[in-house]
C-alpha cells in the first residue's frame, strides 16, 4: 500500500482514538478513513480493494495499528503502540493467545534451559533446548527474571501509583520471592486491572520488536477478547518441558486468593515451585 495511504489510516486512527477516547470501532474508523481520503486525492476504497472487507484492509497497516475481532461484534483497532486501549474499549479483558504469552513471559529453571520457539507453518510454540533445536524454526528470546522484575519496577515508577505505595512495590522487589510479593501488594491495593493493562502493552511491544527482527507475520488470532473464549492452541511440549508453565500457573494461584488468604501464605516462592513440579 503507497505511503498515501499510511498517511491517511495514521491520521483517521488518530482522530478516532481523540473522538472515542479509546480503541475505535472499525465502522467508526471506515468513516474516517472515507471522509479524509480526498484531502489526499484519493477514494475510499482504493481501486483493486473495492470488495475487501474493512478488515482485510486494515491488514496492509500492521506498522500502525493493532485490531480485535469479536464474536458478533464490530472490530475494534488501535494504534500499534496502545494496544491496551482494546481492552479498556470493550470492557473485559483482552488477552493474548495462552501459548504466546507463555512463550514471551515464562522463566525458564531447567538445566540446560528449555526454550520457545515459534513454527511460522503451524503457528504453534514448540519447547526444546538449544542443543536440541528445531530446524526451520524461530527463536523467542525467554523471559529472564531481571527483566521481569524490572517491568515491575518500570509499572511501579508509571504515573499513578500513590508514592508509598511506589515504595512498598520497589521494596518487594529486592526480596527474594519478590514476583510474589509484587502480586502480593498489588492485589491488596486494588492495582491488578492497572498492572494488566501495563504488563499486556510491554508484553505486546515486546512481541512486535520480535516480529520485526525475526520477520514474523503478526497474526490477529493471538489477540483475543476474554468473552470470547477461542479454542486453545496447543503448544507441542515434549515430557520434559512439562513445568515450562510453572511461573505463569503460579502468577494465576496468587491473583484467585483472597487478601485474608495472602495474609496466611508464607511459603518461600522457591519451595512452592518444587512443590508444582511434582
Amino acid at each position: 500500500m503507497s505511503d498515501v495511504w499510511h498517511e491517511i489510516v495514521a491520521e483517521a486512527l488518530k482522530q478516532g482514538v481523540e473522538i472515542s477516547r479509546g480503541a475505535v470501532p472499525g465502522a467508526k474508523l471506515r468513516q474516517l478513513i472515507a471522509r479524509l481520503a480526498p484531502k489526499y486525492d484519493q477514494q475510499y476504497p482504493p481501486p483493486g480493494h473495492e470488495n475487501e472487507k474493512f478488515g482485510e484492509f486494515l491488514k496492509n497497516f500492521g506498522s500502525l495499528l493493532v485490531l480485535l475481532r469479536r464474536d458478533g461484534q464490530d472490530i475494534l483497532v488501535a494504534p500499534v503502540d496502545k494496544p491496551q486501549l482494546l481492552d479498556i474499549a470493550q470492557g473485559s479483558q483482552t488477552q493474548l493467545r495462552e501459548d504466546i504469552f507463555e512463550a514471551f513471559t515464562h522463566i525458564p529453571r531447567e538445566s540446560p534451559p528449555v526454550e520457545p520457539w515459534y513454527d511460522r507453518d503451524t503457528d504453534m510454540i514448540k519447547w526444546s533446548t538449544v542443543n536440541d533445536s528445531p530446524n526451520g524454526l524461530v527463536k523467542i528470546p525467554h523471559a529472564t527474571l531481571s527483566q521481569e522484575l524490572e517491568d515491575r519496577k518500570t509499572f511501579a515508577l508509571s504515573s499513578g501509583i500513590d508514592s508509598q505505595i511506589r515504595e512498598s512495590i520497589v521494596a518487594s522487589l529486592e526480596e527474594h520471592s519478590g514476583l510474589w510479593a509484587f502480586s502480593r501488594i498489588v492485589k491488596e491495593h486494588g492495582l491488578s486491572r492497572k498492572w494488566h493493562l501495563y504488563r499486556f502493552q510491554a508484553v505486546v511491544a515486546r512481541i512486535r520488536k520480535w516480529c520485526d527482527s525475526e520477520h514474523v507475520e503478526w497474526r490477529e488470532n493471538w489477540l483475543h477478547s476474554k468473552t470470547d473464549q477461542p479454542n486453545p492452541v496447543k503448544s507441542s511440549k515434549t515430557s520434559s518441558t512439562i513445568g515450562a508453565g510453572q511461573g505463569h500457573l503460579f502468577e494465576k494461584f496468587v491473583q484467585a486468593l483472597t487478601d485474608e488468604d495472602l495474609k496466611r501464605v508464607s511459603v518461600p516462592l522457591d519451595i512452592v515451585l518444587k512443590l508444582l513440579q511434582k
